[in-house]
């Protein structure tokens, strides 16, 4: 299971930076594909922050399971459309706010306003050299399966001001980078 969110751009300093690159071979996919770069990256951050503060799991956790993805796509009229978004699967929840009792009993929380919740017929388990909780799907010994706790992507979904604040500093970060990345294409620097 995995979600994603994404934001599109759609702006004049696009079209300026397809002037300008314009007798550069792939300068546009450089010079945007590097300030999205940088703007996925300090939104991830901004997001991952927001999402920590709420849910029972750090920061660390949040990002080694979600991915930046971008897109830069021309159309037949000349013109440019940039995308870019989130993508993330589910995290095991086991790295929430987990515990085990010397009784065995497994006990969790994912957010942190919530209170642990003791897991009937959960315990933990190492799993094909994976460590997670798990219950048995039946009254048998097997099949069991893993749970899950939600994506990062599923928790900036889960509040609307998350999406917005991304958003914000997502833009604020291209608009700021792309001047650079236009530079540094035309001045060669950089690789390529």
């Amino acid at each position: 299971m995995s979600g994603a969110i994404y934001f599109d751009f759609d702006d004049k300093k696009l079209d300026r930076a397809q002037k300008l690159l314009a007798g550069i071979p792939d300068g546009i996919y450089r010079a945007v594909g590097s300030a999205i770069k940088r703007a996925a990256q300090h939104g991830l951050t901004v997001g991952m922050r927001i999402v920590s503060e709420e849910y029972a799991i750090g920061q660390d956790q949040l990002k080694s399971n979600t991915r930046h993805i971008n897109t830069i796509v021309k159309d037949g009229k000349g013109s440019f459309e940039v995308t870019f978004g989130y993508r993330g699967n589910v995290i095991p929840l086991i790295r929430f706010d987990t515990q085990v009792g010397k009784d065995g009993n497994v006990s969790a929380r994912v957010l942190r306003s919530n209170a642990k919740k003791a897991l009937e017929h959960a315990f933990i388990a190492n799993v094909g050299g994976h460590r997670g909780i798990f219950e048995r799907e039946s009254e048998s010994r097997l099949p069991i399966k893993e749970i899950y706790g939600p994506s990062a992507v599923q928790a900036f979904y889960a509040r609307e001001e998350t999406v917005d604040k991304m958003d914000e500093e997502i833009r604020k970060t291209y608009e700021d980078r792309i001047e650079h990345e236009i530079t540094r294409v035309m001045n060669g620097w950089g690789g390529r």
